[in-house]
């Protein structure tokens, strides 16, 4: 990432591999560069940052400097945090490491540049437990301005904070040593000088954007979406789904559970050895032993993180006739435009990774060497389980090889690329090349796979075409020679670029006008047109006698199809149910436009009516390869193009 932070994103994109993995980070990228946020999205603690680096060093190195920044930043916040309750430093350094590199983190980085801003929330418990052991004016205004960054760096984050606050002042305050009288006045003063932030936020947002007060459901998410983008309680036990020993067998888990379109905020597991390492704390407690302030504090992360975990659970359980309710219903009632409630996994692996700080500990303070390598042997057990780092832990902000050899090229080059643009990445990413770059759109490029399309990329001064081999063309052109007009150029493992050596044509085909999208089998390529369809040619040159040689198959059965040119019926012919050539006389054609539109007699039929293959289009005529024979004006015979 350091080497090419313009060319690079951060994460393997396996957790939305079956999406666009680059969507998200190109809209935060595209706001970095434009500096638009629409409203009332704009997180200014992360968004302005992001803005002020773009101007300095580019809108994706940006991007990286803000995703990548999170990794220390977050190792420290909780170093901060882990010192000031467990009092160890080695605790301190397991907490911070192992909290920087929380599956939860490291998926959301690699997707969401907001949510992986997790060096706020430590920050703010820290802030909160600290103003509660002395809550005077310096730890007050601490505390305030941590509450302040946590909601304005992702509102998540904010939501979880206002959701877990209350849970970690009593949960703190009851563990406190003070005497009971002491210890609820501080509790007291703390909670009410934390009433400020929300209040304060009310009134910001009723000021920025009223409308998310006065009319909430016009951003509310279906209640639905809560199913599928809450944590189950097994998420929390299970690998990552991109750890380069068990992620291939994690994604066909979850697939088989119905989960691979939110397999993100499933990423919340916490690892198995920091599980029984934040078990030892919690031992010692209930056994008494209570002397180490790591163990003394233990109920404080393991109430917060219950109360996290709960609040990560999908709205309601059913179990036999009795339907339990979890807080997700609740806060969705107040916040509905709120519905990843997975997200409060960064809270339980937060508190986890304090427990387990405080297990490595109380196994070191153990004087025994069986304590000292049971602690060894489960931090090198959790290196493991993370596996923060191997070497696909990042993926090029373009979309393949191929497009960084365009990007690599001098010169102008004017390139189509043979996608639809579909994907929002690719129209957002494209302008790096530093080319003029366009994906496919009807009704001129509607596809790459139509005959003689060197062509018409000759004619508009196109260079170069690029091929993806994941795509339907792609796959149909990689076993077959260079379509005519076309030459393989440089291939990649993901893509390939074809060069455009046509020459100028005298007539060539523009656009295709009521065609389905093509089709391919074999050698053969397609297009099915319903009871009436249109081809559009464009003539650069005068051309006399010209003749259309093109293979035609009806359906179901052989049909009478007729030919008009420019509206103006030229003929009829019968066209069999095979492919077969037929050749159409369209005459002299005049420089400009000329459609040729083929109309067959009697109604289409659905395919699915014929073939019972639950296909629902209407069929009458299939268009195949083609080629025209013009005459040039002052020369005998044929001239082929």
């Amino acid at each position: 990432m350091v080497l090419a932070p313009g060319e690079r994103l951060f994460g393997s994109g396996q957790t939305f591999a079956h999406q666009d993995p680059n969507r998200d980070p190109w809209i935060v990228i595209e706001q970095f560069r434009t500096g638009q946020v629409p409203s009332p999205y704009l997180q200014p603690l992360t968004d302005l940052p992001g803005r002020v680096l773009a101007r300095l060093v580019g809108p994706v190195a940006a991007y990286n400097v803000i995703v990548l920044a999170t990794f220390p930043l977050s190792a420290a916040a909780a170093y901060l945090l882990a010192r000031y309750i467990l009092g160890s430093h080695l605790g301190a350094m397991v907490a911070g490491l192992a909290y920087a590199f929380l599956p939860f983190h490291v998926a959301h980085a690699a997707h969401h540049p907001h949510v992986a801003q997790t060096q706020w929330l430590p920050l703010y418990f820290l802030a909160l437990w600290r103003c509660l052991d002395r809550p005077d004016l310096s730890r007050s205004l601490f505390l305030l301005a941590s509450a302040a960054a946590v909601a304005l760096s992702d509102f998540y984050a904010g939501l979880i904070a206002a959701v877990l606050s209350p849970v970690a002042l009593v949960a703190y305050g009851v563990v406190s040593p003070r005497q009971r009288g002491e210890r609820w006045r501080r509790v007291a003063i703390t909670g009410l000088t934390l009433a400020a932030v929300p209040a304060a936020g009310l009134l910001l947002i009723h000021r920025v954007a009223p409308a998310v007060l006065l009319r909430p459901a016009a951003f509310a998410f279906p209640r639905s979406d809560l199913f599928l983008h809450s944590a189950r309680w097994w998420s929390y036990l299970v690998p990552a789904v991109d750890h380069p020993l068990a992620g291939s067998r994690v994604r066909q888990w979850w697939a088989e559970r119905g989960l691979e379109g939110a397999l993100l905020e499933q990423q919340v597991g916490v690892g198995w050895s920091l599980l029984v390492l934040a078990t030892v704390p919690l031992w010692l407690w209930l056994r008494g032993d209570r002397a180490s302030p790591a163990v003394r504090s233990a109920p404080v992360p393991a109430s917060v993180a219950a109360a996290a975990l709960l609040c990560s659970l999908s709205p309601e359980r059913r179990i036999g006739s009795v339907t339990f309710v979890r807080p997700s219903s609740l806060l969705y009632e107040v916040a509905p435009m709120f519905r990843a409630y997975a997200r409060f996994g960064v809270a339980v692996g937060l508190m986890t990774t304090l427990l387990a700080g405080a297990g490595v500990t109380c196994l070191w303070q153990w004087r025994r060497f069986r304590g000292r390598l049971a602690a060894v042997l489960l931090l090198g057990l959790t290196a493991l389980e993370y596996a923060p780092f191997p070497p696909w832990r990042w993926r090029d902000v373009l979309p393949t090889r191929a497009h960084r050899w365009l990007a690599g090229q001098s010169g102008f080059l004017r390139v189509l690329d043979c996608v639809p643009p579909f994907r929002l990445s690719d129209s957002l990413a494209l302008p790096l090349l530093g080319h003029d770059v366009s994906l496919l759109g009807a009704p001129t490029f509607d596809d790459c796979g139509e005959p003689r399309l060197g062509d018409k990329l000759k004619v508009m001064g196109y260079t170069h075409v690029v091929v993806r081999r994941a795509s339907t063309i792609g796959r149909w052109l990689a076993a077959r020679p260079a379509p005519e007009g076309l030459a393989r150029g440089p291939e990649f493992e993901d893509g390939w670029i074809l060069e455009v050596k046509a020459e100028r044509p005298r007539v060539y085909l523009s656009a295709w006008l009521g065609f389905d999208p093509r089709e391919y089998e074999g050698d053969r390529t397609w297009r099915w047109m319903g009871q009436t369809g249109a081809l559009q040619f464009v003539t650069t040159r005068e051309s006399m006698g010209t003749l259309l040689e093109v293979e035609l198959k009806a359906f179901p059965r052989a049909r009478q199809v007729e030919w008009f040119l420019n509206g103006r019926r030229l003929g009829e012919m019968e066209v069999a149910a095979e492919w077969r050539r037929y050749e159409l006389p369209l005459g002299a054609l005049a420089p400009g436009e000329t459609t040729l539109t083929l109309a067959c007699r009697g109604p289409a039929i659905v395919a699915n009516d014929f073939l019972h293959n639950d296909d629902p289009r209407a069929l009458g005529l299939a268009v195949g390869s083609w080629r025209i024979d013009t005459g040039a004006p002052g020369r005998g015979g044929p001239h082929w193009r």
